[in-house]
């Protein structure tokens, strides 16, 4: 039975792993391909990618396809090399264990396609930390219920701390908040339907 989400109490699963999207694109490719683990107090946010284009993390072919499920087969297939070559082959964002993913400045810029967020969530990614966020990528990952969190809340998890729900979501409106709390939009909206929830 797969657990009620989003946990009261966040912490990372010793199971599961943190993808670091990194400016050298090698280090990127050896977490994926050769099973390297980075760890954040290792780093810092000028090791890591900024500006990170929708249109990168799904390029307009991957669109095309209407299921997530799908769409997550070639997440960030628009992340090429110099020589033109792809960084995320096809399943290797699904296919590398990872719950947690970590880029610099203003993920999710550019036309801030919703299949971007999609393409993360069915890869398995629960946890979005970043510097800061583009706000209408912002919004597509709140919707879907993905917790997002800043750099120093990552070194602390990845420190083996817990850390409360309400660390990821006391930034927000009550409204947000709730819905947040209670799985993102879909969730939020049956309970309301339903009354089990009531509207700040």
């Amino acid at each position: 039975m797969t657990a009620a989400w989003p946990p009261a109490e966040v912490r990372l699963d010793p199971n599961k792993r943190v993808l670091f999207l990194t400016k050298d694109l090698e280090l990127i490719r050896k977490q994926l391909e050769e099973g390297l683990d980075l760890r954040m107090e290792d780093l810092t946010v000028d090791d890591l990618l900024d500006d990170i284009n929708t249109d990168v993390m799904t390029p307009a072919w991957v669109c095309f396809r209407h299921r997530p499920a799908d769409i997550a087969l070639d997440a960030y297939a628009g992340l090429v090399d110099a020589d033109g070559k792809r960084v995320f082959e096809t399943r290797a964002l699904i296919d590398g264990n990872f719950e947690a993913i970590v880029s610099g400045y203003r993920k999710g810029t550019g036309s801030s396609r919703e299949t971007a967020a999609q393409c993360e969530r069915w890869s398995g990614i629960r946890y979005v930390f970043a510097a800061s966020f583009a706000p209408i990528h912002e919004r597509n990952n709140l919707n879907l219920g993905q917790l997002m969190g800043d750099h120093a809340m990552l070194a602390r998890l990845q420190a083996g701390e817990a850390l409360p729900l309400s660390a990821f979501t006391d930034r927000y409106d009550p409204v947000t908040r709730t819905m947040v709390e209670n799985g993102g939009l879909f969730a939020f909206a049956k309970k309301v339907t339903s009354g089990e929830i009531t509207l700040p």
